[in-house]
């Protein structure tokens, strides 16, 4: 099998097995990675220092499946984007804070590749009606974002779902007509602070947690700068070698960069 074959292989496999974890998150009554020791949901809303107002509105049940890498609130908030592109919006918890706290938003489109999980961002939109009236909740392919009618917008956000992107230059090239000129693209996810085993990043399973497709700054910067945008900077939140949860704020390129 050559190596393009291979390849096609190794993401047809890890779009499965995506698709089956978020399926299984959806019908597991304890929430998201329950036999495992770590936050979620309200907990790690709370955690990530999410506004306790926007915590209190939610319904019951809600935000058991959440697993944000960050809080992207306070740094929305100051870009003060008209329009958003919400790039594995989950059940929609990002997308609806997004519209709570920036009054002058027009529009917010949420894309997820499960229908399991936006099924219950649907649910949880009922208990809003106003705000929903400036969200729209589409099924997609991250991996295919050229198959898709999508506005360009000025602000796209990935809170966790960059690292699960296979080919990282198709998708910013797919990207950038996406994002306005003056646009802001702001990812929340890792960045590698040391090399991974040999073969780590072969296996399928290493991808589910956001390390299998983890780059260093140094490739991020590259493969950012070979689509025609450029990194304006990298904030570290928290370092746990080999990687660091990170902020990640990119731009297109001025000209003369």
């Amino acid at each position: 099998m050559n190596d393009t074959l291979v390849k096609k292989h190794f993401e047809q496999q890890l779009n499965l097995a995506l698709q089956q974890m978020y399926d299984k998150v959806c019908s597991c009554e304890d929430g998201l990675l329950s036999p495992v020791a770590i936050d979620r949901g309200i907990r790690l809303l709370e955690n990530l220092n999410y506004p306790q107002t926007l915590i209190e509105d939610l319904p019951p049940g809600s935000s058991d499946v959440a697993f944000p890498c960050a809080n992207p609130l306070p740094k929305i908030i100051s870009l003060a984007p008209r329009t958003i592109l919400d790039l594995g919006c989950g059940t929609a918890l990002d997308t609806l804070f997004c519209v709570s706290s920036l009054p002058e938003l027009q529009q917010i489109t949420g894309l997820d590749a499960s229908s399991k999980l936006l099924a219950k961002g649907e649910e949880l939109l009922r208990h809003f009606p106003v705000e929903a009236e400036k969200i729209t909740l589409l099924q997609a392919d991250l991996n295919q974002l050229s198959g898709y009618r999508l506005e360009t917008s000025e602000l796209i956000l990935m809170n966790g779902s960059f690292n699960l992107i296979y080919d990282k230059m198709k998708f910013f090239t797919e990207l950038f007509p996406l994002l306005t000129t003056e646009g802001t693209l702001l990812i929340y996810d890792f960045i590698l602070t040391e090399a991974l085993p040999p073969g780590f990043s072969h296996e399928v399973d290493n991808w589910l947690w956001n390390i299998g497709g983890a780059l260093n700054a140094e490739e991020l910067e590259k493969v950012v700068n070979d689509a025609g945008l450029k990194i304006v900077e990298i904030n570290e939140i928290e370092r746990i070698d080999p990687v660091a949860r990170c902020e990640i704020i990119i731009s297109h390129k001025k000209r003369g960069n």
